[in-house]
């Protein structure tokens, strides 16, 4: 349960080293908004990899104070319903769902940015419980929990998406929590937007 975006990918990822430096360029992006990209361990001082053979980072579990942090304990959140009026005030809180608070924007709650590993191989790391979908595709996903890291592990879907089209793009997120990732990757690819939208399946 919680926040979660969906990746259906080939046993082998194509153009991988094409999409290893797109998404670096969105990670400095990602960066220019204050949000610290770190290792995959959430570790501050650790550094995030784009290579050849992986893409692997996560959000710090030192953010730096400031608009992508909060204090409090949220439980287990949810963007808001941005078609919603926002309440009169000046918490980050619109509302409440069964798990935990439902967020007008995404936080790392007291400092902490980390959450699942974000984690893309060029070749898929076969378990005993991966099975392949109908397409031959094998499931993964990276749960956020909104935290600001959340943007750029949408542009790194987005980039894997766009350089090899075998593998389809899931989402908990609806179309108003993609915008900022989608600007993001466009400039990134130099592409148009409307380009990307097409490789999303997320309601709007």
């Amino acid at each position: 349960m919680g926040y979660t975006h969906y990746l259906q990918r080939p046993p082998e990822i194509e153009n991988f080293g094409a999409i290893a430096l797109a998404t670096k360029v969105c990670c400095e992006a990602v960066r220019k908004l204050g949000i610290d990209i770190v290792g995959g361990h959430g570790e501050p001082d650790s550094e995030p990899e784009f290579d050849y053979d992986r893409i692997w980072f996560n959000g710090s579990s030192k953010q730096k104070p400031g608009q992508w942090t909060a204090e409090g304990s949220f439980g287990i959140v949810w963007p808001s319903n941005k078609s919603k009026p926002i309440p009169a005030s000046d918490t980050v809180v619109s509302g409440q769902w069964f798990g935990g608070a439902e967020l007008e924007k995404r936080i790392a709650p007291n400092g902490d940015g980390s959450y699942e590993t974000l984690n893309i191989s060029r070749v898929y790391k076969v378990n005993e419980w991966s099975e392949k979908d109908e397409n031959g595709n094998y499931f993964d996903f990276c749960k956020t929990a909104y935290r600001p890291y959340d943007i750029l592990v949408m542009c790194a879907y987005l980039v894997t998406k766009y350089y090899d089209n075998r593998c389809v793009i899931g989402s908990d997120g609806q179309a108003n929590e993609w915008k900022i990732a989608v600007a993001i990757t466009a400039k990134a690819l130099t592409t148009e937007e409307k380009e990307l939208w097409k490789l999303l399946e997320v309601d709007s």
